[in-house]
């Protein structure tokens, strides 16, 4: 069962009906079952997580009503309703589930509070907690009991190797693990070095990945919410626990509630994954803002961009997580020279450029799916950019088009650069192999000494 779509009426911050889009799984797309739910602090986030894990028999306050209105909350499989939440009566502050789903196929929630406690005696400083007894958000659904499945994993030999193997791909120095017991069960692990670490030491990173990894090694069916995996991450584990759920979520759905751009990724959204970004409008009611098909922006996010690489990496990922009011300029001398400019100084400003004047249509169109509703862009002038210009401000008649009356933002002469011979051509395809010269025996010196 894969759902495609969630929606929650009339609850605490949604007023009216608002929708949560699902990503479902293909196999051999990786990150084709991920669905991001992005957005500011208070905007919501938790308030729909929270709704997609209430049960049957559960009590609504009524401060939890808008305007006294009945609660609704319906679980889509293909846009027909599987699973419908609702009160018992207009009068009641019970919830009815119906039908209730099989707990296969419930939510299994992996909240950002991913601590256990422990009454292991010892001398160790507490900077993290370890795994004996899970503390989970009142209302939340988590079915998995870490020790007891830790303690399966480390009986079985197979499982055991298979678990590290898996927990290295974030963690390289993870070799070795323990349930061990003081009073109570927790975690030790042994590094590559050879040192024990108990769960008090261990930092609250090596914490989080474990507990994720557990839940997709233990391989349930259940669609899993992961809320804000990057906590206490470097940014270089992120994109490592990233990769390994996007490879996952070829099977399985996965729902990421994050606030780091690095826990998002353009190959995994033009492979199917689906971003939410929330958003409350004047601090009062919250709307999403749903985006399931990326390839109209492809122009925009195209990873065959080898001349500017860096062009949408994490900077201009950060328009997931911006505040309304958003710039878009033509390149990156722009948002150089600009980004130094006292009056513009708390302007958002997009990535480093949208890469030229073509690209401000794709976009423009990006910040409107996202719902942001003051944009503007600053376009060079001469006669082009002009007619540019006037097809922008035809389509996106809610923002504001502005056009320099110079050609360039900096003065430039004429270019002419010596011929030179490389090991790639002029439009960056590899030559054949007889004319790469020394190519791979450098590579591989640089292999060697960095990755022994």
């Amino acid at each position: 069962m894969f759902f495609n779509k969630f929606t929650i009426k009339d609850y605490k911050c949604f007023k009216g009906e608002q929708s949560l889009l699902f990503a479902i799984p293909e196999e051999g797309k990786f990150g084709s079952g991920m669905a991001y739910i992005v957005g500011g602090n208070n905007s919501g986030k938790t308030t729909l997580i929270e709704g997609l894990s209430i049960k049957d028999k559960r009590n609504i306050k009524t401060s939890e009503r808008i305007n006294g209105a009945d609660p609704e909350f319906y679980l889509y499989e293909n846009d027909v309703v599987v699973r419908k939440n609702t009160l018992i009566r207009t009068e009641s502050s019970t919830i009815k589930e119906d039908p209730q789903l099989d707990t296969k196929d419930t939510f299994e929630i992996i909240s950002s509070r991913r601590h256990w406690t422990s009454t292991a005696n010892n001398n160790y400083s507490q900077l993290g907690e370890s795994f004996a007894s899970v503390l989970e958000f009142a209302n939340r659904q988590n079915n998995l009991e870490v020790a007891s499945e830790l303690r399966t994993i480390e009986a079985d030999n197979t499982k055991y190797k298979e678990f590290i193997k898996l927990v290295q791909r974030v963690i390289p120095e993870f070799t070795k693990f323990a349930v061990a017991y003081e009073d109570n069960h927790y975690i030790e692990y042994i590094s590559n070095s050879g040192i024990r670490h108990k769960t008090e030491l261990l930092g609250d990173g090596v914490i989080t990945v474990i507990r994720i990894l557990l839940q997709l090694y233990v391989a349930k069916p259940n669609p899993i919410i992961i809320d804000e995996p990057e906590l206490s991450l470097h940014p270089s584990a992120q994109r490592k626990l990233l990769k390994v759920l996007a490879e996952y979520s070829q099977k399985r759905q996965i729902v990421i509630s994050t606030h780091s751009p690095y826990m998002v990724n353009w190959e995994y959204l033009k492979n199917g994954a689906v971003i939410n970004r929330v958003v409350k409008e004047e601090d009062k009611y919250s709307h999403v803002f749903s985006i399931l098909d990326f390839t109209k922006y492809d122009q925009l996010i195209s990873s065959d961009n080898w001349k500017m690489p860096f062009a949408m990496d994490e900077v201009a990922k950060e328009i997931f997580f911006m505040e309304d009011g958003v710039l878009f300029l033509e390149g990156q001398e722009d948002v150089g020279l600009l980004k130094k400019e006292p009056v513009i100084k708390n302007v958002n400003i997009f990535g480093y450029g949208v890469r030229g004047k073509d690209n401000f249509k794709f976009a423009l169109t990006l910040a409107q799916d996202l719902g942001f509703k003051k944009v503007s862009c600053i376009l060079d002038g001469g006669e082009s950019e002009k007619k540019i210009k006037e097809d922008l401000e035809s389509i996106f008649s809610e923002y504001k088009i502005i056009q320099w009356n110079k050609n360039d933002i900096r003065d430039k002469k004429v270019y002419s650069s010596a011929e030179k011979e490389g090991y790639f051509d002029e439009d960056g395809k590899k030559k054949a192999e007889a004319e790469l010269d020394d190519y791979d025996s450098k590579l591989k010196e640089v292999k060697d000494y960095l990755v022994p």
